[in-house]
């Protein structure tokens, strides 16, 4: 598989081969994505901002050990939002893909960890992408990742029969792609298939969503905790010191229901007295750190979100299925029009806020992306 590093003006055209991935950092992309990771764990794990702590998401998902626990934990029952997710969109497919005009880009903000297996967040994409291939549109599917090995599982794993449908895999971070595509002529959508859903009804969210949520999170595999613990490891190696020793601490999983919105976060909570003094790093028995926030809400508060950034929800689907239904939104921003390069969120069960973000809970980093003429799939 070849890896070539690109400028902002160079760039894969949609009638080039598909299978290639392009390195859109500085230098490498390893070393951009490392110096990052050490200046944000400086600012938000070494420093309070708000009283809080932040591991960053980052680490979360940086290695093998992460993308297999990832994997298991998708496969547990308890795990609903890739099944309804990947329902959806194969539920719509057809109806999706008449909204993409020919000759469009689509760019994958996050192709996400892939199984032993089979990659778990292409599954969502190749239904849409079969169906573009049926109708002979001639588009060119891009995937973003901080991660070379998820970019290369995922792309050996599409398929490989496509004529028009092109596809190829952008190494680098959100910064790197903003800087990377601003040149792009074509017609834009840019996506994000991860755990990103908003809930239907607010009765049932009181009702149902806590406990679905609780289930998702707290598996009995203990995946998600395991991931947590792995991801602190990694900070160490980072940060060149051994702040974090896992009989110091406990990972576990808290829900909060502020009306009208439910959060369920992952916190590590020190069970002792940590220091690391050339870090300059103590916490006391009972302080915590945030690694991973969720925040569910209905859709009368995402359209207020879809307003506060200039956005107009001007189509959505549903999939009717369990206790949660799911929702799928196309916005644009204005002046453009559905089949027109309108833009696109898709949300599913319930909305996140920080799973699918490189480094942590700030919506801001996902924003720059929607600029210029085209869709954002979200």
């Amino acid at each position: 598989m070849t890896v070539t590093t690109a400028t902002t003006t160079n760039m894969v055209s949609p009638s080039k081969g598909s299978g290639n991935i392009i390195d859109i950092g500085t230098g490498t992309t390893h070393d951009t994505v490392e110096s990052q990771e050490k200046q944000v764990l400086q600012q938000r794990l070494l420093k309070q901002q708000d009283g809080k702590r932040w591991l960053p998401t980052a680490l979360i998902w940086e290695d093998e050990s992460a993308h297999r626990l990832w994997w298991e934990a998708n496969t547990l029952d308890e795990f609903y939002s890739i099944r309804d997710e990947v329902n959806l969109l194969k539920r719509w497919e057809q109806d999706i893909a008449r909204q993409v005009l020919d000759h469009s880009v689509l760019i994958d903000l996050g192709c996400g960890p892939s199984g032993i297996n089979r990659p778990l967040d292409v599954t969502k994409v190749v239904p849409l992408l079969n169906e573009l291939e049926r109708n002979g549109e001639h588009v060119h599917y891009y995937t973003l990742d901080i991660s070379r090995k998820a970019l290369e599982n995922v792309l050996a794993k599409l398929p490989t029969s496509y004529k028009v449908v092109k596809y190829t895999g952008l190494w680098g971070t959100f910064d790197n792609l903003r800087a990377w595509c601003g040149n792009i002529q074509e017609p834009k959508w840019f996506l994000t298939l991860g755990s990103i859903s908003g809930n239907d009804e607010f009765q049932i969210a009181i009702n149902e969503l806590k406990k679905l949520v609780w289930r998702s999170y707290n598996d009995v595999n203990d995946c998600w905790h395991r991931m947590i613990r792995n991801g602190l490891v990694l900070s160490n190696k980072v940060l060149g010191h051994e702040w974090y020793r896992p009989e110091d601490w406990e990972v576990i999983g808290v829900c909060h229901r502020r009306s009208p919105t439910l959060t369920h976060r992952c916190v590590a909570r020190a069970i002792r007295v940590v220091r690391c003094e050339p870090l300059d790093l103590h916490f006391a028995p009972g302080e915590e750190i945030v690694t991973n926030e969720w925040y569910k809400y209905s859709p009368n508060e995402m359209q207020k979100q879809f307003g506060g950034v200039g956005l107009s929800n001007i189509r959505q689907w549903k999939l009717p299925s369990g206790p949660v239904s799911n929702l799928l939104f196309f916005l644009s921003r204005p002046p453009y029009i559905l089949g027109k390069g309108a833009m696109a969120q898709k949300t599913v069960a319930t909305t996140a806020r920080t799973d699918t973000r490189t480094f942590g809970p700030q919506a801001s980093n996902i924003r720059p992306v929607n600029n210029g003429n085209g869709a954002a799939m979200t």
